[in-house]
């Protein structure tokens, strides 16, 4: 729980084709970030997370510092949401 920095680079889950198995892995990854009180620097560089940022996002305790988000295809969902 006093975890500040991570990175979760070059996911594996591919939002582009969900598949309800995807769909789980993305609310277990916002869960568990949800468990992290302390988190301020999350990377999530080079993921496929076109149109899910709000969903894997929406679990934080506290704002971030520092989001890396390069190479993700966002989609203007994403970025109306952040």
């Amino acid at each position: 729980p006093e975890l500040r920095s991570l990175k979760l680079q070059h996911s594996k889950v591919d939002v582009r084709h969900l598949t309800t198995e995807s769909d789980i892995r993305i609310l277990c990854v916002a869960r568990k970030l949800g468990m992290l009180p302390s988190l301020r620097e999350l990377n999530l560089g080079s993921s496929r997370l076109s149109g899910n940022l709000r969903q894997i996002l929406c679990d934080l305790q506290a704002p971030l510092e520092s989001l890396e988000l390069a190479f993700c295809s966002l989609v203007p969902a994403d970025l109306a949401f952040l």
